[in-house]
C-alpha cells in the first residue's frame, strides 16, 4: 500500500519499532480507502507478541484525527511504548507523543505546540458555527491529554499552544512533555529549502522564516578545516550539503528517511513474494511425488514438520521399506497360521503312485 505514511520494523530483540517521519496522514484522507485506521491496526498487530515499540518520531504533524486514532491503539497496546524524538515533533505529532508510555528527546531536537486549526472551505455562517463548536471540542481534548502528560494546569497548558511555543528537547522535558533527553546517534539536520524547513531531509510543512531563531540558527554547521589532532579555526557552514556526511546505513537513513524506508518496503515485498512463490513450488513437488499410501507422511511434510522434496524423497523411501518389511512379516504370520509350512510332498498311506496307476491300466489292457 504506497500511501500509508508509517512504517512497522520487527527489531533483531523481539522488540517493534514504528517509523513516523513527515506528514501525518499525507496527502490522502485517513478515512479513504488507501490509507485507513483499520489498516494501521493490522499493521500494529502484525507485530506479533512484543513487549516493546519504540516509536521514532521526526514530523511536523498533520492530521489530527489520525494522530489521535494512532496515538489511542498505542496507548491500548500491551506493550510498553517509548516515543523517540530524533528531530522534530510539532503540532499533531505531540499527540501520538503524548499517548506513549514515555518519551525521549535528543538534545538538539525540537518540539512545537499550537492552536488546533481546520479547513473550512466554502461555508455560511451556520457551517462556521459548526466548526468552531468542533474546534473548541478538539482543543479541548488536546489540552486535557497535554495537562496529563504534563501534570501541568489546563489554563498553563492553554496559554503554551495559543502563543504557538517552539521548544528545544531540554525546554520540552522541562515542561513535562519529555521524560528523558539523549545524545545518542549523530545530530538532526536542520535545512532552509526554498523557504520551507526540512528536518532531516523531511518536510515538516512550515516556512523556513516562521520557525523561532533556536531553530532558524540550527541551520549552520561547524567544521574544523584543520587535519584531525592539530588545533585550528572553525568556520560556520551555511547549509551544508547532507550527502556529505553519508558513511554508513544509519547516515543514510538519517538524511533520506523517506527513501530507506521505501527502499525497506520495497525489498520486504520483493522477499515475501519469492518466499511465497519458493512455498507454491514446494508443496507442488511434494504433491507430484507422493505414492499411494503415503498420505499421512505428505500432510506432515506439508504443514507439520515442513520438508523439501529432497527430504521428501528420502522420507519416501524409508516409509516404502519400512512398509515391505511389514507386509513380508505379516506374510509369514499368516503363513504360520495357517499350517501351509507343514505341507510336503510326501505320498498319503494307501495312496498309489502315478507310476503304478499307469502301471495297472497298462496291465488290464493286455488281460484284455
Amino acid at each position: 500500500m504506497p500511501n500509508k505514511f508509517w512504517q512497522f520494523r520487527n527489531a533483531a530483540d523481539g522488540s517493534g519499532e514504528l517509523l513516523l517521519y513527515g506528514n501525518i496522514a499525507g496527502e490522502k484522507s485517513w478515512y479513504s480507502d488507501d490509507v485507513t485506521p483499520k489498516q494501521f491496526a493490522e499493521d500494529l498487530a502484525g507485530l506479533g507478541t512484543v513487549s516493546n515499540i519504540t516509536v521514532r518520531i521526526n514530523s511536523g504533524g498533520g492530521d489530527v484525527f489520525a494522530a489521535v486514532e494512532i496515538g489511542n491503539l498505542l496507548e491500548q497496546h500491551p506493550a510498553t511504548v517509548t516515543a523517540r524524538i530524533g528531530g522534530v515533533c510539532a503540532s499533531a505529532a505531540t499527540i501520538i507523543a503524548c499517548h506513549c508510555n514515555k518519551v525521549i528527546a535528543a538534545n538538539d531536537s525540537t518540539y512545537m505546540v499550537h492552536p488546533v486549526s481546520m479547513y473550512c472551505g466554502y461555508a455560511n455562517a451556520a457551517d462556521l458555527q459548526k466548526y468552531l463548536e468542533a474546534l473548541a471540542t478538539i482543543k479541548e481534548n488536546i489540552i486535557s491529554l497535554y495537562a496529563k502528560k504534563t501534570g501541568r494546569t489546563k489554563d498553563e497548558v492553554t496559554a503554551w499552544m495559543d502563543a504557538e511555543s517552539w521548544w528545544t528537547g531540554p525546554q520540552a522535558k522541562e515542561n513535562g512533555f519529555a521524560d528523558e533527553l539523549t545524545d545518542e546517534g549523530a545530530g538532526a539536520t536542520y535545512e532552509n529549502r526554498g523557504g520551507v524547513l526540512f528536518v532531516n531531509s523531511v518536510s515538516m510543512g512550515a516556512k523556513f522564516d516562521k520557525a523561532p531563531e533556536f531553530v532558524r540558527n540550527r541551520v549552520k554547521r561547524v567544521v574544523n578545516n584543520q587535519p584531525a589532532g592539530q588545533p585550528g579555526k572553525q568556520q560556520e557552514v551555511q547549509d551544508m550539503d547532507p550527502k556529505d556526511s553519508i558513511k554508513t546505513v544509519d547516515d543514510l537513513r538519517k538524511v533520506y528517511p523517506t527513501l530507506v524506508d521505501q527502499i525497506e518496503q520495497a525489498a520486504a515485498a520483493t522477499a515475501t513474494e519469492a518466499a511465497t512463490n519458493a512455498e507454491r513450488a514446494r508443496i507442488k513437488d511434494l504433491e507430484e511425488m507422493a505414492l499411494a499410501g503415503s498420505e499421512a507422511l505428505l500432510a506432515e511434510a506439508k504443514y507439520e514438520k515442513p520438508m523439501s522434496a529432497e527430504d521428501f524423497a528420502k522420507a519416501l523411501v524409508k516409509n516404502a521399506k519400512t512398509q515391505g518389511a511389514t507386509y513380508l512379516a505379516q506374510v509369514k504370520k499368516d503363513a504360520e497360521s495357517s499350517g501351509v509350512n507343514g505341507v510336503t510332498s510326501a505320498q498319503p498311506a494307501g495312496m498309489t503312485s502315478g507310476d503304478e496307476f499307469l502301471a495297472t491300466i497298462k496291465s488290464v489292457g493286455q488281460k484284455k
